[in-house]
């Protein structure tokens, strides 16, 4: 198994990965655009492509996990900046 504190470097980068996926849908907004998920989770999963973490030695960022948590970080990014609509 591995501590909780070795996981600490894949948490922190994520919120970094989060914070400029957050910039993304705000400029995207701002501008009038569609802040569509899919469209922020494609920059930002450029952006993590040399990112390779290992937690104890061992690599977990694989193509697909990349994609899935670039696609999660850019819903909670959209999901941060959209309007809240009441229903």
């Amino acid at each position: 198994m591995f501590s909780t504190a070795a996981m600490f470097p894949l948490v922190s980068r994520l919120g970094e990965y989060l914070r400029a996926a957050v910039e993304h849908a705000k400029r995207a907004l701002a501008s009038g655009a569609d802040v569509a998920p899919e469209v922020i989770a494609a920059v930002i999963e450029r952006e993590m492509r040399a990112w390779n973490p290992d937690i104890g030695g061992r690599k977990v960022l694989d193509e697909e996990t990349r994609r899935a948590a670039a696609r999660f970080l850019a819903g909670v990014a959209v999901n941060m900046v959209a309007s809240r609509k009441e229903p």
